[in-house]
């Protein structure tokens, strides 16, 4: 694998490489990447995608009275990744109610205060955090739980491990699989969660990166002086040779980090991604669990060589120069043994990750891949970066390579899926924590949220325009669904007392609108059909029918749709793919529809039996995540549509298109079964047996209330159907 390999032979003259070697495969490899995903498009995309889950994650946290500040970083983020890289998405959790001191003169009245202490025992990256009286800038004397450390001289530091303790206990109830690595606690190996505070100041550890010389003349001074207002984190961390790991805190720099790949091109990403192939398919399997390279090593070349490199060097007919300059420079790192921090120069990242032995065997494969002039690439597999480096040396049938256009495509789907999940579940949980209030005090509720959203309590820095600008955006969009729920509340009021729907009322309805193509329309048609206007909302139903074509997504955030693995329609992902770099596309998804218990006399009277299903212990029986709506009516919107129309042409008396609308109830959870587009099916089936009853078939309606039983035998409304109608037979 690792040999001379026949990608080297038609540039071979007499043994040695030719000149323009590097240059004809450079450009080849650059198409290769493309071809992979490594595009500016599709890393706009990525990036635009993720810094939106992040202020929208943010926003919500704020709105449910948490004080954290939620940030995303690494490959997903940065755009630094391929399909085939299986990549997670790691974010942390900035606690922002927590004031990081330098000195004693930082102390704040009113916050958590605590004092960065550089112990003795600490390494260059490392440091103590002591705790604080709350009334004062005075050390802590008494320790008040069990994460208050004292150590021999009677000081108290907070101990790293609450965020790993409450996750343990978070999983273990919940019976989810617990996934630890380094500071990260989470239950899914797609992602890392972790815990941290902000420091607002950088360490003297920082201070020698802003003075050094830089041949490439990067990062500039702008951007050196956009770095040191950024701060840097304290993550729960401890040294891996530390005997007081327990107490000590990692200084990490992420958001330098971040800002730094940020200002990278196309080029340098490029080079980025790789090395990061290099490491995961070569370098890797090659030591064999003897040590282990990380992305972050390879993220750390990459900032060394481009701060090092001249800026004529980064072009794309010198892109295999610039990778074996990277590899010659972590190369050299394994002689010396000290593979240094970008911006702590002084702190090893070789520590706990190679020790002499291994950093042995790293340097024997990075001399192959050097002295072989990169030919291993020809054998990475992931993404089949080999197959296409050698499709256009050599004419031979390919059959396994997938155009760009199906895996930009690919990846956009993804995307949009991803980001629209995730926007649900923050919509779920804004609403979850008003879900005991009573409907008057729901409206106002969601009133106060709609007309005095708290973001100004989210801190932004400079560098951080752009986020300020989601921000906005995503207050919009919040404020857009809510409107959707406080107009359905507050009609449902309406018609539960018999009086007239205000003029507010259809004001939040019409701004409601753009959620999405049907969500809030369904329940506009809902609400008129509990009314009695059954023509009005025939009317409506049309209107969704004819937006919802073959290139709509259903989308659900109710912990349905699994959105690493959920397939997109390929109508959708091509029609995403041909818009914006938002890839949301709000004209193009449909959410399931919403009902909560307080918008009760919005809803058709046998839907309503989906908010009473949990007997019992029955609610214990659920995921958490789907018992924070255990109390609403929720179904897919493409049944409901066909539903409503079925209830509205029998008001209407028109039997033919009652009919049609039965038949195409049907097929669409038929449909939505075959394409992945139906995730609240036993809700799907209760409604198609409910028109199977009012056509007279109580049979057919009891097979299919069993059906339903069947798939699911707890929290099922169906157990109630099935009482009902077996006691009326």
């Amino acid at each position: 694998m690792l040999g001379d390999s026949i990608l080297l032979k038609p540039f071979m003259m007499n043994g040695y490489v030719s000149g323009w070697f590097y240059d004809v495969m450079s450009l080849r490899l650059i198409a290769a990447l493309e071809d992979m995903g490594v595009t500016e498009l599709i890393v706009g995309r990525r990036r635009h995608m993720f810094l939106q889950d992040e202020s929208a994650w943010s926003v919500t946290d704020k709105l449910s009275g948490l004080n954290i500040v939620v940030y995303h970083f690494g490959s997903m983020t940065e755009g630094t990744t391929t399909p085939g890289m299986g990549s997670d998405i790691d974010t942390l959790h900035c606690h922002d109610v927590v004031n990081i001191m330098s000195g004693w003169p930082e102390w704040e009245r009113g916050r958590d205060n605590l004092l960065m202490v550089k112990h003795e025992t600490c390494s260059p990256q490392h440091y103590r955090l002591q705790e604080t009286r709350p009334d004062l800038p005075l050390p802590l004397t008494q320790p008040y739980d069990e994460y208050c450390v004292t150590d021999n001289d009677g000081k108290i530091y907070r101990s790293n491990k609450l965020s790993e303790h409450v996750t343990t206990r978070v999983v273990a109830g919940d019976n989810l699989p617990y996934v630890h690595a380094g500071p990260s606690h989470s239950w899914s190996e797609m992602l890392d969660f972790v815990y941290a505070y902000r420091c607002r100041k950088l360490p003297a550890e920082c201070d020698s990166w802003f003075t050094r010389s830089r041949p490439g003349q990067w990062p500039t001074q702008e951007m050196l002086q956009v770095a040191r207002e950024l701060g840097c984190f304290l993550i729960p961390d401890g040294h891996c040779d530390s005997e007081y790991s327990s107490v000590e805190w990692r200084v990490s720099p992420s958001l330098i980090e971040r800002h730094l790949m940020f200002s990278m091109g196309i080029i340098h990403l490029q080079c980025y991604v790789t090395l990061k192939l290099l490491k995961k398919d070569t370098i890797n399997p090659y030591l064999n669990g003897n040590g282990k390279l990380t992305s972050f090593h390879c993220k750390t070349v990459l900032f060394y060589a481009r701060e090092q490199l001249l800026p004529e060097m980064w072009t794309v007919d010198r892109l295999f120069d610039c990778i074996i300059y990277c590899l010659k420079l972590l190369r050299d790192w394994t002689i010396s043994g000290h593979c240094p921090h970008y911006i702590m120069d002084e702190v090893n990242l070789f520590d706990g990750k190679l020790n002499s032995e291994q950093r042995d065997s790293l340097h024997a494969i990075l001399d192959i891949i050097i002295d072989t002039h990169l030919a291993p690439l020809a054998s990475v597999e992931t993404d089949n970066l080999g197959v296409r480096l050698l499709h256009n040396v050599y004419t031979v049938a390919i059959w396994d390579m997938t155009p760009r256009r199906t895996v930009n495509e690919g990846i956009t789907g993804f995307l949009s899926v991803h980001g629209n999940v995730k926007y649900l579940i923050n919509v779920r949980l804004v609403l979850n924590g008003a879900a005991d209030r009573s409907p008057d005090e729901l409206c106002l509720y969601l009133h106060s949220l709609i007309t005095d959203l708290p973001l100004q309590q989210i801190h932004r820095h400079r560098s951080e325009q752009a986020l300020c600008r989601l921000d906005a955006v995503n207050r919009d969009n919040l404020i857009r669904y809510l409107q959707q729920h406080l107009a359905s509340t507050a009609a449902s009021i309406c018609l539960q007392h018999g009086t007239q729907l205000g003029t507010r009322i259809w004001s939040w309805y019409s701004s409601a609108m753009d959620t999405d193509v049907a969500s809030t329309r369904l329940k506009l048609a809902s609400m008129l059909y509990c009314k009695g206007d059954l023509q009005m909302a025939a009317d409506v139903l049309e209107d969704v029918e004819r937006r919802y074509d073959s290139t709509v997504q259903a989308m659900c955030g109710c912990g349905r749709m699994d959105a690493f693995v959920a397939k997109p329609l390929k109508t959708f992902s091509e029609a995403v793919n041909e818009e914006n770099i938002d890839v949301l596309s709000t004209n193009k998804v449909a959410y399931c529809v919403r009902f909560l218990p307080q918008e009760a006399f919005c809803v058709p009277p046998n839907l309503q039996c989906e908010m009473v299903w949990a007997v019992g212990d029955d609610i214990e029986h659920r995921i958490r995540i789907e018992r924070d709506w255990i109390n609403w009516a929720v179904v897919d919107s493409r049944p409901f549509l066909y539903y409503l129309q079925y209830l509205a042409f029998r008001g209407l008396g028109l039997r033919h298109r009652q009919l049609q609308a039965l038949r195409s109830l049907g097929v669409s959870i038929r449909d939505g079964i075959r394409h992945h587009q139906l995730f609240h099916l036993e809700t799907a089936t209760h409604i198609h047996a409910h028109c199977m009853e009012m056509e007279n078939r109580p049979d057919l309606a009891l097979r299919l209330y069993q059906l339903s039983q069947s798939i699911m035998q707890r929290n099922n409304a169906a157990n109630w159907h099935i009482q009902r109608l077996t006691n009326g037979l």
